[in-house]
């Protein structure tokens, strides 16, 4: 049992690198499975912080795929300083986000015809 805990406990914070910025994040969620090719998933209250840079990032799922080189950010997402191919976003909310890691672009979707809002700077 303590080792269940433990193990639980020391993957509630994980870091792993975007793109080729090498810029560490640090995830904090409720919990956090990972699998042997590098995948990751993280659920509930999740908060993503760049460890040098003010991005952050707050959703209610999150799962990496490494063979698709993508991180998925579903439910309740809001995002605050991405930058992402010469954009600056200064915050920007919606149902579900992707970034595609090994090139930074990234697609913010909707749902149930809500909307996605997004503050740039060019």
């Amino acid at each position: 049992m303590k080792s269940v805990l433990l193990a639980s406990f020391l993957f509630l914070l994980a870091e792993f690198s975007f793109a080729e910025e090498l810029t560490n994040y640090t995830i904090t969620s409720d919990s956090q499975v990972n699998t042997l090719e590098g995948d990751l998933e993280a659920k509930g209250n999740v908060v993503i912080k760049s460890n040098s840079g003010n991005f952050e990032a707050y959703s209610d799922k999150l799962s990496f795929d490494k063979d698709d080189k993508s991180l998925k950010l579903i439910g309740n997402v809001y995002v605050k300083n991405l930058e992402s191919e010469g954009i600056s976003i200064e915050e920007t909310s919606g149902d579900e986000l992707t970034i595609f890691t090994d090139t930074g672009i990234f697609e913010f979707k909707s749902q149930n015809k809500n909307r996605v809002t997004t503050k740039i700077k060019f």
